[in-house]
């Protein structure tokens, strides 16, 4: 149970919707919401407006609509060599200095330059809140590697839309973020972020964890896997098994491959961790582990609180 409670510390849940006001966006409307976004964007930070060409990850632009924009930034942007560019977002150094220990003090596992990023995405997050705009930013939700905006969707024509979408910036090394964020094979009700909260939870079985932003983790903050291969490497060290590069990327066919592979007991520790993450996550239940939700939703406390209205599982909620 403990380290049940322990997860939702580490992870960075997918799915979320931090402001409560946006909508879904159609594919057509992406292209031309986030040409104005990256615009308003440049004019509060003038400095870095030639670094905002951003790469869009997980399911942007493959469906018809998204629940929000997930892109992906280059971290050295922001952070290099250790070094912050204060200058470049024109973040005050006393201030800087202040936010770095308070985060400091509070950080149990995090490298310096773990909590020289924080400080900036904050302070990030803070100068847009304050700026004039369009851009709305939540600075409470800042800091764990990623960025989080509410924005006015616009259409091809570059019509301004009575709606506003989630903008998140996830800042990184852009080919680890590629990797985590991807998914193929949206079969069901699977979306994008079942593949990715899947590899969460098969790591956090084994005691790590998988950092969307950097790599997989031990419990003292050193990165095991920072690229795709050492991912799989590493999930094939610890379970035993010869899982190849493509199946990785495809939710359905790493959980047969589990299924066949792995113990039972082993299976159903994977589930349950897996089946706590997407409590929090707003997203439904793979339909092939419904039934094991509803058998062990007590025992896990599963609260059904994010399922989308046209869920299975929507008459099981406790909240």
């Amino acid at each position: 149970m403990i380290r049940l409670i322990s997860l939702f510390k580490d992870i960075i849940l997918e799915g979320g919707n931090v402001f409560g006001t946006t909508d879904r966006i159609k594919k057509e409307d992406i292209p031309p919401t986030l040409e104005n976004f990256t615009e308003e964007l440049g004019k509060i930070f003038p400095k870095k407006k030639n670094t905002f060409k951003f790469q869009t990850l997980g399911s942007v632009g493959q469906k018809d609509e998204s629940g929000d924009i997930d892109l992906g930034y280059d971290g050295n942007n922001l952070v290099k060599d250790g070094k912050a560019d204060l200058e470049g977002w024109n973040i005050d150094p006393e201030e800087f200095q202040q936010t770095f220990d308070r985060i400091r003090k509070r950080a149990r596992s995090a490298t310096e330059e773990q909590s020289t990023k924080r400080a900036m995405l904050e302070l990030i997050a803070k100068q847009v809140i304050e700026a004039p705009g369009p851009i709305k930013a939540d600075m409470k939700a800042a800091g764990n590697g990623s960025l989080f905006f509410e924005f006015p969707q616009y259409d091809a024509a570059g019509n301004e839309l009575d709606k506003h979408v989630q903008i998140d910036i996830n800042v990184g090394d852009l080919d680890w973020l590629k990797f985590s964020y991807f998914s193929k094979g949206y079969t069901g009700n699977i979306k994008g972020l079942h593949r990715t909260q899947l590899l969460v939870a098969l790591f956090k079985n084994k005691d790590l964890t998988f950092n969307h932003n950097l790599g997989v983790k031990d419990k003292e903050g050193n990165i095991l896997a920072k690229n795709p291969q050492q991912v799989l490497d590493l999930l094939n060290k610890l379970y035993g098994t010869n899982i190849s590069g493509d199946i990785i990327y495809d939710y359905s066919e790493l959980m047969d491959y589990l299924s066949q592979n792995i113990s039972q007991s082993e299976l159903n520790s994977v589930y349950d961790i897996y089946l706590k993450i997407l409590d929090s996550t707003r997203a439904d239940i793979p339909q092939h582990l419904q039934d094991y939700w509803i058998k062990n939703q007590e025992r896990l406390a599963l609260k059904g609180k994010f399922l989308p209205d046209d869920s299975n599982l929507v008459k099981y909620k406790t909240v």
